[in-house]
């Protein structure tokens, strides 16, 4: 991954390409649709896909063309770990939506993403293999409880999880509806190998869309994939094993097919 500008999860990969070196994970025009959250939701909502209404503001007077009915969720629209996520993400008023804009326009440097707020239940939903082969290895339900320091998944939240927030795995109607959504978008998207997709239900119970990473976290100990399969009887070795047989298959299908030729 790239450290500079909106194509950045995208410059190792192109790369890679360029001199014909394989790699795990998804390719280049994946990682940089994906990084931009506006795009990628415009892409999961043209195949059907639940996600909530949004607008992307690019500048403090785009606040004023929102035309969504409040709570708004805001954010920026090319980063992940739950940065520039706080307590005042959830916004009530104009007032509030512009300082929340103008704020996160000036601190990351980039357009921010302004949703319709998903009042219901977040997971995320782990998911190795490419296309066809796809499959889900686990659903997790992100549960912030009253110990944690703000009530959203944010940074903070994130990375200091213990004994704040819970993460119990999803079962019966739940899991399906889940899993059924997120794979759907996992392979509208063409991601690769292995990754997450995040959801939360709106007021009638539907998972609805909320971002793709398919450059998921991999530590053992702390990253919400290993965490989720890990829940679901699948060991880290496993799932290393799951994502390399996955990149493996383009590395084998390619060997036969230059043979062919």
């Amino acid at each position: 991954e790239g450290m500079y500008g909106i194509g950045r999860e995208a410059q190792v990969p192109a790369l890679l390409d360029a001199y014909q070196i394989p790699y795990v994970f998804s390719d280049p025009l994946v990682l940089a649709l994906t990084l931009h959250k506006g795009l990628t939701k415009r892409v999961v909502r043209d195949v059907g896909i639940p996600t909530a209404d949004f607008e992307v503001v690019e500048t403090i007077e785009d606040v004023e063309k929102v035309n969504l009915s409040y709570p708004l969720f805001v954010k920026p629209v090319a980063e992940g770990t739950g940065k520039g996520i706080d307590s005042k993400s959830k916004v009530t008023s104009p007032f509030h939506l512009i300082n929340a804009c103008e704020s996160l326009l000036n601190q990351f440097n980039q357009p921010v993403l302004v949703e319709t707020y998903l009042s219901g239940r977040e997971f995320t939903v782990g998911i190795v293999g490419t296309g066809p082969k796809a499959k889900v290895v686990g659903v997790m339900e992100i549960v912030v409880t009253d110990k944690a320091p703000e009530s959203v998944y944010s940074y903070t939240t994130k990375e200091n999880w213990h004994g704040v927030v819970e993460y119990p795995l999803a079962t019966g109607h739940d899991y399906d509806m889940c899993a059924q959504t997120a794979l759907r978008a996992w392979q509208a998207l063409g991601c690769r190998d292995g990754g997450r997709i995040d959801l939360k239900m709106d007021d009638y119970g539907i998972p609805n869309f909320i971002e793709v990473n398919p450059l998921a976290g991999i530590n053992p100990e702390h990253s919400d994939l290993p965490m989720l399969a890990k829940k679901n009887g699948i060991t880290y070795h496993q799932l290393m094993g799951m994502i390399m047989d996955s990149a493996l298959a383009r590395v084998v299908n390619k060997v036969k097919s230059t043979e062919l030729k």
